[in-house]
């Protein structure tokens, strides 16, 4: 081969060699992960309607979630680059938003926190002493079991059964942890129950240092494990619905005050969505917990995270397009994929502001609307 005609290969190795990146920049692959608890969901979604849009979803708790989104380390989703949203059951906070905007430079774009869908936190149990209907545990009784360190099941149920209390906890930072934590702070004044999504943190005003005999797991399905399918007596923990733990079956999940967790109440117990003034600060879209007068009472919301403005045009309309297709969900009367998986969907007045204020294109606070985002975006 002359040198004319080496040089010539050469370039059009390159080109096309450049091409290829172009065409992978353009085809950026949404990355993302996060809380456990909806980890079936956004699994099953994502690899039946986004899979050559998205990563599969990698849940890593959401603390860390929450961590990888403000701060955009891929890493943290076992992925190169950028971490485009995130799945959480932990709110985020002012100190989140902080760090997001220091590690932005402010040149992101605004920060979106929308529900998911509602979901309650289960109580699952091995238990030979329990009644054969189940165990139905009052307020008082859930604050005794995380709240003494050393008892046994005859001290919270009043019977003769001198086997130890043993609780199972997450050890990572979890939303799952948080949403009991939301409960045990009203439902127990005076215990000393803090609200965090560390477990440690929750308990330690209550009982101080975590008892040795408790145990401590990492994830939802390790929680399960632990809680009841090993078989073992008088463990009880806690965690989210999945294809096991339906909140259903009195005999695996203890009822509280009499209540399973019964769909139509948590809804209905969910507050109204922010007003117009407050839905710019993200912080305002999850819905602050109050302790139901009847009902069920350990419940929260599941909250997706993501941008309003992202630099690549392809990611930006996969993510609206995700956000909305969860919207979709939300508002269909049949059951769908949401109540495959035991969650429970939002209000009609949730999805309608969910719409109007990210997914209409006309709307100030709009997933991709031009003239807010600029030149601004998520890389």
């Amino acid at each position: 081969m002359n040198a004319f005609n080496l040089k010539k290969s050469v370039a059009a190795v390159v080109l096309a060699g450049l091409s290829m990146v172009g065409a992978a920049a353009s085809a950026q692959t949404v990355v993302g992960g996060g809380a456990t608890l909806p980890q079936g969901f956004y699994s099953d979604l994502i690899s039946t309607e986004f899979s050559t849009q998205f990563a599969p979803y990698v849940g890593t708790g959401s603390g860390t979630g929450k961590t990888a989104f403000v701060t955009n380390n891929g890493s943290l989703f076992n992925a190169i680059g950028s971490a485009h949203y995130a799945g959480s059951d932990s709110a985020l906070t002012q100190g989140n938003l902080n760090t997001y905007a220091a590690t932005s430079g402010g040149n992101w774009g605004p920060v979106i926190q929308v529900p998911a869908f509602a979901t309650p936190v289960l109580l699952p149990y091995r238990l030979a002493s329990a009644p054969a209907t189940g165990l139905d545990l009052s307020d008082e009784q859930v604050c005794q079991v995380f709240g003494v360190p050393d008892q046994t099941w005859g001290e919270v149920l009043g019977n003769g059964d001198t086997n130890q209390v043993v609780v199972v906890y997450r050890t990572d930072g979890s939303g799952t942890t948080e949403l009991l934590a939301n409960y045990l702070s009203q439902a127990c004044e005076g215990w000393g129950f803090q609200v965090s999504n560390q477990f440690s943190t929750v308990v330690s005003g209550a009982i101080g240092a975590i008892p040795s005999h408790w145990i401590g797991v990492s994830g939802s399905g390790a929680m399960g494990q632990a809680a009841y399918l090993a078989n073992v007596n008088a463990r009880i923990g806690y965690l989210s619905p999945d294809p096991v733990f339906t909140g259903s079956n009195p005999a695996q999940v203890a009822s509280i005050n009499g209540a399973q967790p019964l769909a139509s109440a948590i809804q209905a117990a969910l507050p109204t969505p922010p007003d117009v003034a407050d839905r710019a600060n993200p912080l305002a879209w999850v819905p602050a917990y109050e302790l139901p007068a009847s009902g069920y009472p350990i419940f929260g919301t599941t909250n997706l995270l993501v941008n309003q403005c992202y630099t690549n045009s392809t990611v930006e309309a996969n993510v609206k397009a995700f956000v909305a297709r969860i919207n979709a969900l939300n508002s269909e009367a049949t059951a769908n994929l949401i109540d495959q998986h035991n969650f429970i969907k939002l209000s009609s007045a949730w999805n309608t502001v969910i719409d109007s204020t990210f997914l209409d294109a006309t709307s100030p606070l709009g997933i991709g609307n031009a003239t807010a985002c600029g030149t601004n975006g998520r890389p």
